[in-house]
């Protein structure tokens, strides 16, 4: 939970310095430019993500000899994706332009996800690498290993993007290449810890490196239902921020400025998922069912009360929270987007309950390797919700006086309470108990 609630403040580090950086066009080119970059790269990143589970499960069993050999898989499969991540950074561009962005966006929106991709690589690496730590329930190494990254990151981003010690400054440039310092230098510790004399013995780390195509399936079958989920929520998340976007510069700054905060609650959730994903499948191949179940019901009572504390703080509190942006240049823009802002975090205080039950039992359900179900669950609620939101957006503005903004704010909340809705369902049911992923 800490190693993600420090990129939950990276993130939010990345966009404010932004806003302050000039006068806010930045900050929403960044999160156009950087919400595209992870719906392009999230499939490859949500297949290494199954890494931690797997492991989980061959550790539970006690084939650990396994191990070594498994994460070079997610290492072959991070560099076959190079040329994919090469065609998707010289079409940046044409996808922003296709999308229908202001064309004053267009330039730093491209700038930023063409270097992100240089990152992309070492992104996919360090997810698999991660794994290995997470399912052998070392989780302080990759907690220490992400507040380093995430001080590396806030250090270049500050030195990038206002310049300084003979670099020029380079705003949302230097955020991107501050970023993928962070992705690569987080790679390089995992793997340095790796290939060590602490865990090369035991796990066959070094002896591992080699290709291995009954690994590679299994990461492939477990993986790719995770992936496409990955692919799927971002997808409908970029669209739905793409619709904002053609509304202009202000709904798009403050949607960015709710996101932002809204990102720092959600994100260290994602850690408390990946928890309950690595207990549930350790559990379910060691202490049985039972085991499984009180890990999950843990998560949940870990997620309630983070969640709640960050409710009251969206209903109570929210002039404080976005005070922040008015630390910087005030300008008329920004005064406006900081209003509406206002009123979007009341939306994310609706729906940040349900998220946290839809993130941590889908996290045990994957643990427990109900990938497809997962997969099939939020290709049916995505769909609806989007479909909903496209039919609905123009009916509703014309004969009810709903704002498109809030409209499509509306369909993000119910697209969570569908998720949550179908997991609980699922979860309830029991299959997921009697499920493996290593015989």
């Amino acid at each position: 939970m800490i190693s993600t609630g420090t990129f939950s403040l990276v993130l939010f580090a990345d966009r404010t310095l932004l806003l302050w950086y000039q006068d806010g066009s930045h900050m929403s080119a960044a999160m156009a430019g950087g919400n595209l970059y992870w719906t392009l790269v999230c499939m490859p990143i949500g297949i290494a993500s199954m890494t931690g589970a797997i492991v989980a499960q061959f550790v539970g069993s006690g084939k650990e000899r396994h191990v070594g050999r498994f994460l070079w898989q997610s290492i072959w499969f991070a560099l076959a994706m190079i040329p994919l991540f090469i065609a998707i950074a010289i079409a940046a561009p044409w996808m922003f332009r296709i999308s229908g962005q202001p064309d004053e966006l267009i330039g730093p929106e491209s700038t930023y996800m063409r270097i992100l991709m240089i990152g992309a690589v070492g992104s996919v690496i360090e997810t698999g690498l991660s794994g290995f730590f997470s399912g052998t329930q070392r989780t302080r190494i990759i907690m220490w290993a992400s507040v380093g990254t995430g001080l590396v990151n806030v250090m270049f981003d500050v030195w990038f993007i206002f310049g300084g010690l003979g670099i020029p400054a380079l705003g949302i440039a230097g955020a991107a290449w501050a970023s993928v310092i962070a992705f690569w230098f987080k790679a390089v510790i995992y793997s340095a810890i790796l290939i060590g004399p602490t865990f090369d013995s035991r796990y066959r780390i070094r002896r591992g490196c080699r290709f291995d195509r009954k690994l590679l399936t299994k990461l492939m079958y477990f993986g790719t239902p995770a992936g496409l989920q990955y692919l799927t929520e971002a997808a409908i998340f970029t669209l739905i921020v793409l619709q904002i976007g053609q509304l202009g510069d202000i709904p798009l700054r403050a949607t960015t400025m709710a996101i932002n905060f809204n990102m720092v609650a959600f994100i260290p959730l994602i850690g408390v998922s990946i928890a309950a994903s690595v207990l549930v499948g350790h559990h379910l191949t060691s202490t049985g069912v039972v085991g499984a179940v009180i890990a999950t019901r843990s998560a949940l009572a870990i997620g309630a009360a983070y969640s709640t504390f960050w409710a009251i703080l969206y209903i109570f509190a929210p002039d404080w929270l976005l005070s922040f942006y008015r630390l910087g240049q005030s300008d008329t823009d920004t005064i406006q987007a900081i209003a509406i802002a206002r009123t979007l975090l009341k939306f994310v205080a609706i729906y940040v309950f349900f998220d946290f039950v839809q993130l941590i039992l889908a996290g045990a359900l994957r643990g427990a390797g109900d990938t497809w179900f997962v997969l099939g669950s939020v290709i049916v609620a995505s769909f609806t919700s989007i479909i909903i939101g496209m039919i609905g957006a123009d009916f509703a503005a014309k004969h009810f006086e709903i704002s498109v903004l809030y409209w499509w704010w509306g369909i993000i909340t119910l697209w969570v309470w569908l998720l949550a809705i179908v997991m609980i369902a699922r979860y309830r049911g029991g299959r997921w108990q009697a499920m493996r992923m290593v015989s």
